[in-house]
């Protein structure tokens, strides 16, 4: 089998002009050189559409057709179609036989439009001027018959048209004399046409006429004139072509052919040759005397189609496979838990998975912009110091060879939030040993980095929170121990009271400290009574009413109840008011009020302190989050809040928060009312 490159050689070498376009915006693909000639055009048309070559063609009906033939899968064929192109700076409209023959994968699309064409101006010529000679022919027979009638007529008459009948025998002479000169040019037109031309004469297809080009086709000479077809040419009998022949003669009905096959002797042999051709019945008057045959040998785009396509269908099985490998592992890309880049020996980025465009917050044509080093990343250690651009992981692989794995870095870009990823790094390297790219796998660690600053963050504030009321209690005890046996009945009140109020201290931070342990592993049971929520809240306030700091004032539904568990929503509504207290201290107004809305009670707690920042809003429930305002920072562990979320989540209902800067906030959480 030929290999690309001797088909493409043929098809540069042949004759016959031949284009193929690869996608359905007819790019060219390729193009030999007698098609260049027959465009008038060079090679640097080569990758452009047909339309953008050949702009001349706009108008024509040729774009559309190929369009179709990409679209339906059906191969075109023309014959004798006019083109009007731009040739030497001319425009100039010649005559072309043409195919358009879609080229199929094993899907059923369409792969490629193989066109050839053949320019058949001459032989449209040619038969335009058979057709005028015929016409002349008919003319000058029709002339004769008047002439004739003349003639009779003046025999009638002879005596008073003596002088006509001179007259009419002159034209008569004239006459035949145009007659034969018409077909002395019908002859050296056809002996110097550039098609193969052969002229049929009777039933018996007897060759009356055979040009140069015809007799190399059959591979006869002179001889076979005269002689009828299937005694001349006793190799076509039975042959498809030579029936069309007689078919012609018989119906009177021209017939175009296109790549017909046909067996002819070549060296002794039996081959077979493809012939695109064209069968015109020549008359006299109204009856068929004889078949002209013009025919073009085609044999060498033929077997060169095949080949392309035998190749093409080779090519569309392994770029199958291909493809099916392609999709496995861009499947495998797409949905992997990890980012993967890979990028060239500069370290440029050529392709980023899906998790990878996640993870960095952007497109992979915005990666397609980028390097490692790029200034507006700023890499980080995970100490926070900068990463100097050798100690990057994919600028040391690429640099020794060597992978990097579970390397952990942070990047800080203008427009988010920095983000810590682990990364592994691998060279690629190609046959010969050299590093051609690399490529990079990296996980987001951000939440685990954040989670391991939080513990770090919540084991100082909870060593500082503790260290407080243990202090206290320490030297409340100390004291007492000093002061005994002497000490007053009012110091014995006043220390033992200090030391109460360090260990209820003391005991509410490691309620807090169980209740979030309990929480995180799932264990908190609840047990649901039905109470009335006026009663609890009234309950709840007493401390603060006690205090005589702040006015408490109860609105809404004082009937309502709910089912659920008393002691847990206490300690909401405890955590709330004393947050109330706690981060409002200027303000002594709290309003706390009681709602019905459907199925569900709503409770919430306003004051009208200093409010919340919005940025602050979407994580005062998480864990460990201490709110501070400015340069005010307020003691606690950071897990109030996210009991009270927890607790309500556990009765089926919803917490949340509205807050305005300077105006104070709302608590709010729901509790169903039919549980």
């Amino acid at each position: 089998m030929l290999s690309d490159t001797e088909i493409i050689h043929i098809l540069t070498r042949s004759k016959d002009a031949t284009a193929i376009y690869d996608d359905a915006e007819l790019h060219i693909r390729f193009v030999n050189d007698a098609m260049l000639h027959i465009w008038g055009k060079d090679r640097s048309i080569i990758g452009k559409t047909l339309e953008e070559a050949l702009p001349e063609l706009k108008g024509q009906p040729f774009a559309d057709l190929l369009k179709n033939v990409w679209a339906t899968g059906e191969t075109y064929q023309a014959t004798d179609t006019p083109a009007t192109l731009i040739i030497n700076g001319e425009v100039k409209t010649s005559y072309f036989d043409f195919e358009f023959r879609a080229l199929l994968n094993d899907t059923g699309h369409t792969a490629a439009i193989l066109h050839t064409a053949t320019d058949v101006t001459s032989r449209v010529l040619a038969l335009k001027q058979v057709a005028e000679k015929q016409q002349r022919e008919e003319q000058l027979v029709e002339e004769l018959s008047v002439t004739n009638e003349g003639f009779l007529t003046a025999n009638n008459n002879l005596l008073a048209v003596n002088h006509d009948l001179l007259i009419s025998n002159e034209s008569i002479n004239r006459l035949i004399s145009r007659l034969q000169e018409s077909e002395e040019d019908f002859k050296r037109l056809m002996a110097q046409a550039p098609v193969a031309i052969l002229v049929f004469r009777g039933p018996a297809m007897v060759i009356e006429m055979a040009n140069a080009p015809m007799l190399e086709i059959l591979n006869k000479d002179e001889s076979v004139i005269g002689k009828p077809l299937l005694e001349g040419l006793p190799e076509l009998k039975g042959e498809h072509a030579a029936n069309l022949l007689f078919d012609v003669f018989n119906t009177g009905k021209p017939l175009d052919g296109s790549e017909v096959p046909v067996r002819l002797i070549r060296n002794g042999e039996l081959e077979i040759r493809y012939f695109n051709f064209s069968y015109q019945p020549l008359r006299d008057e109204n009856h068929v005397i004889g078949v002209m045959d013009v025919a073009v040998e085609v044999t060498a785009q033929v077997m060169a189609r095949k080949n392309l396509e035998s190749i093409i269908t080779e090519r569309t099985a392994l770029e199958q496979n291909l493809r099916g490998n392609e999709q496995r592992l861009q499947g495998i890309l797409d949905t992997m838990a990890e980012g993967v880049i890979i990028v060239d020996v500069d370290c440029a980025p050529i392709y980023a998975n899906p998790m990878a465009q996640r993870i960095m917050g952007m497109s992979q044509q915005t990666f397609f912009d980028h390097k490692y080093n790029d200034m507006k990343w700023q890499n980080e250690r995970v100490d926070g110091t900068p990463m100097p651009m050798d100690e990057h992981p994919i600028y040391v692989a690429l640099k020794t060879g060597h992978s990097v794995y579970d390397q952990e870095i942070g990047i800080v870009t203008p427009s988010a939030e920095k983000i810590y990823i682990s990364i592994n790094a691998a060279p690629i390297i190609n046959d010969r040993g050299q590093i051609t790219g690399g490529i990079v796998t990296f996980t987001d660690v951000t939440n685990r980095r954040k989670i391991l600053q939080q513990k770090d963050d919540f084991i100082s504030v909870a060593s500082h929170e503790l260290k407080t009321p243990l202090a206290s209690l320490k030297g409340a005890l100390q004291l007492l121990d000093r002061m005994l046996p002497d000490i007053s009945p009012e110091m014995l009140t006043k220390l033992v009271g200090q030391a109460n109020k360090s260990l209820n201290k003391l005991t509410d931070l490691v309620n807090s400290l169980l209740n979030s342990n309990r929480i995180s592993q799932g264990s908190f049971p609840i047990h649901k009574t039905t109470f009335n929520l006026k009663n609890m809240i009234d309950d709840c306030c007493q401390h603060i009413r006690s205090a005589d700091t702040h006015t408490i004032t109860l609105k809404g539904d004082a009937e309502l109840s709910v089912c659920a568990d008393e002691q847990l929503i206490d300690q909401v509504i405890v955590n709330l008011i004393n947050n109330a207290v706690k981060y409002a201290p200027l303000s002594k107004k709290i309003v706390i009020k009681i709602e019905r809305l459907d199925d569900h009670a709503k409770i919430s707690v306003t004051d009208f302190g200093p409010g919340i920042p919005p940025d602050k809003l979407p994580h005062v429930f998480e864990r460990y989050f201490r709110a501070d305002y400015g340069s005010v920072k307020f003691s606690g562990l950071g897990l109030g809040l996210y009991i009270c979320a927890e607790i309500i989540e556990k009765h089926g209902g919803r917490i949340g928060v509205h807050s305005n800067l300077r105006k104070g906030s709302t608590f709010w959480f729901t509790l169903p009312l039919d549980a």
